[in-house]
């Protein structure tokens, strides 16, 4: 339980670094079109990380709170 939350964390933070890494390394143009090709790939790779790795942790501490909250039968 604690692999899958802590695997969906790493992701999510993997994909807000491929988002934000063009600009913070300084591949990124300082002036003109900020959307180059390279900027826009990585920003829409990078939010289809965060997206997944968000539905992933919803979707699994949905299931996990569904179960512990079902009485144990005896």
């Amino acid at each position: 339980m604690k692999m899958g939350t802590w695997m969906s964390l790493i992701g999510c933070l993997a994909g807000i670094w491929v988002m934000l890494s063009p600009y913070l390394v300084g591949f990124a143009p300082t002036h003109g079109n900020p959307w180059t090709g390279m900027v826009l790939g990585t920003d829409i790779l990078g939010a289809l990380m965060t997206l997944a790795s968000l539905v992933g942790l919803v979707g699994f501490w949905g299931i996990q709170l569904k179960q512990m909250s079902r009485p144990k039968s005896s």
